[in-house]
């Protein structure tokens, strides 16, 4: 009796653990921040062609982005660019 309900505990804690992780892992990628553009055509040096409130793809970090003249933010975020032409 008493093996098994240390072994329920034992799965208990895994499952809170892996469940945990899991809740954090989608937390931390619903706020990544990515390179987008705030207005179309060639607000971003160097990639031209979309309009704005899309991401560069080609920008990974947040200091070239600025220098290219896009903003460094959230996908949700950057909804607010695509009213601007």
């Amino acid at each position: 009796m008493k093996r098994s309900t240390f072994g329920a505990l034992v799965a208990s804690a895994v499952v809170g653990l892996v469940g945990g992780t899991a809740a954090f892992a989608q937390m931390e990628g619903a706020e990544a921040k990515a390179c987008y553009r705030t207005q179309c055509g060639k607000s971003v040096k160097g990639h031209e062609g979309k309009c704005g409130g899309t991401k560069v793809e080609g920008l990974r970090d947040e200091s070239s982005c600025e220098a290219a003249g896009g903003a460094w933010t959230t996908e949700k975020d950057a909804e607010q660019y695509k009213k601007k032409m």
